[in-house]
């Protein structure tokens, strides 16, 4: 069974190892595999557009769709209340502005 780590030590060692420093010494400090380490350093590489390939956060279509669905939600919240402004002002959008 694979074994999770918190995001907190991921996070550290891709730094840590974008900086230069050896999976092989990380690897013995934090307690994890050398092939792990190895995979969590390519995908810090795609995510900082140093490596072609598909960034993490666009990798999975769930957490894309929802935020897609949050944007257009963040639109129509903002059509909403132009046009509750456009109600309050009065305007009559079918009036005639010739006669």
């Amino acid at each position: 069974m694979p074994r999770h780590h918190p995001a907190a030590l991921r996070r550290e060692a891709c730094e840590r190892m974008l900086a230069g420093e050896s999976v092989q010494a990380l690897a013995e400090e934090i307690g994890v595999s050398f092939s792990t380490l190895y995979r969590w350093r390519r995908q810090a590489l795609v995510d900082a557009g140093r490596r072609p390939g598909t960034r993490s956060y666009e990798a999975d279509p769930v957490a894309s769709a929802r935020r897609r669905v949050r944007e257009l939600e963040d639109e129509l919240a903002l059509v909403k209340l132009a046009s509750r402004l456009y109600d309050e002002a009065g305007a009559d959008p079918k009036g005639s502005s010739r006669w």
